[in-house]
C-alpha cells in the first residue's frame, strides 16, 4: 500500500519479509531434499511469516526496522528454528 503526505510518498514494509526470503532461500539451497520450485519457496515463506509475526514501518523506518531486526539475535534464532518446520511441513505435503 502506497500513500502521500505533504508531497512524499510512504509505503508499508513487513521488516520480517527481507529477512525471512533471505533465509528460507539459503536454508532451501542447503537442503537436497527440498523442491526448489517459487511455489514452494513462497509456501515455505508463508508458512514462516505466519509464525514470526510483523514488523510493519513506512519509507525509510522499514529499512531501519529491518536492519534491528536482523541483528536481533533472539528473532533470528526464531526465525530459523520456524524455517526448518515450514521445510519439513511443505517438504511433507508439497502444494503441486
Amino acid at each position: 500500500m502506497e500513500f502521500e503526505h505533504n508531497g512524499q510518498k510512504y509505503t508499508f514494509s513487513n521488516a520480517m519479509e527481507e529477512i525471512v526470503f533471505d533465509n528460507v532461500r539459503s536454508a532451501i539451497s542447503r537442503d537436497s531434499e527440498m523442491c526448489r520450485c517459487v511455489k514452494c519457496f513462497y509456501d515455505v515463506c508463508a508458512v514462516v511469516l505466519n509464525n514470526v509475526g510483523t514488523k510493519y514501518g513506512t519509507s525509510q523506518m522499514g529499512a531501519l526496522m529491518s536492519k534491528a531486526a536482523s541483528s536481533n539475535m533472539q528473532a533470528v534464532g526464531v526465525i530459523s528454528v520456524e524455517i526448518i518446520k515450514a521445510i519439513n511441513l511443505v517438504k511433507g505435503k508439497p502444494n503441486h
